[in-house]
């Protein structure tokens, strides 16, 4: 027990020591703080320690704009999130008013055509094209609850697109006027020469039995001539609808007939809505 009397007591001791050194100290201070000893290591103390408050100032200061940039760095985050968000917003609803625009526009078109013809006449967009071009074929959103039938024939503003080849309740198969099983009478339309145009491999057209007597030049427009072929009675294709401009003209020496080249008049890889004659007057 004495023992153990000895160490607290040793313990207490030793915990007590300082500050009864701290407050001998201070009371030392106080008594001599006015003393040019004591005032002059006071000055040295306040010289050392200047420079340390001044470091730690400028931590606290880093560290705060620290925390502020990096509170910056997420708002500006946000903001940009915002921003690509609004702008992807825009860039539909621009696509979508240029669509509408530009829709707008072949439709007034299209609109015009038919009130210049005097065909009774529907409007249908084309749903569905061979894209590689090799079927000459395409698919319009009209069928026979609209009125269209087989053999009538389709047009686009600027010209003859081809005829119907098969029709549903609902959509109609075209066959285009390049297709190499489709052929037309046709005239040149300022020398009236005639012949009849027929598809071919490609994108082109070309005129044939034009006798070699008859004026046929490079930017000539040739028209449907309305004309029967083979066992028709009548043509399938009025009389006057444009079908391209001449490109080129073969003349052989030998030979009592030219042919001619004809680009289509209707860009037909670019065809978006069409109108099929259903019938004779409006």
């Amino acid at each position: 027990m004495a023992t153990l009397g000895r160490t607290r007591a040793r313990r207490s001791n030793s915990v007590a020591r300082p500050f009864v050194a701290l407050f001998v100290l201070s009371l030392l201070l106080l008594l001599f703080r006015s003393a040019d000893a004591v005032r002059a290591t006071a000055a040295v103390g306040t010289q050392v320690l200047v420079p340390v408050q001044r470091a730690l100032s400028a931590t606290g200061v880093t560290t705060n704009r620290f925390f502020q940039a990096i509170g910056d760095l997420d708002r500006i985050s946000a903001e940009n999130v915002g921003l690509r968000a609004a702008n992807d917003r825009l860039t539909l609803e621009n696509a979508r008013l240029a669509e509408a625009a530009i829709a707008a526009q072949q439709g007034a078109k299209l609109e015009a055509t038919q009130r210049a013809l005097t065909y009774s006449t529907v409007t249908a967009p084309v749903i569905a094209r061979d894209p590689s071009g090799v079927l000459k074929t395409l698919v319009i959103g009209a069928g026979t609850d609209q009125g269209v039938r087989v053999d009538q024939i389709v047009l686009s503003e600027q010209g003859v697109v081809g005829r119907v080849s098969e029709a549903g309740s609902n959509y109609a198969k075209v066959l285009l006027i390049t297709d190499s099983a489709s052929s037309v009478s046709a005239l040149v339309q300022t020398s009236r020469a005639s012949g009849i145009v027929r598809g071919q491999y490609g994108d082109t057209l070309v005129m044939e039995w034009i006798l070699q007597s008859d004026p046929v030049k490079s930017g000539d427009i040739i028209v449907t001539a309305g004309l029967g072929l083979g066992n028709e009675l009548r043509s399938l294709y009025p009389k006057g609808l444009v079908i391209g401009t001449v490109v080129d003209v073969t003349k052989a020496e030998v030979s009592a007939y030219q042919r001619a080249v004809v680009a289509p008049a209707v860009d037909l890889r670019k065809l978006e809505n069409v109108l099929v004659i259903t019938g004779p007057t409006k």
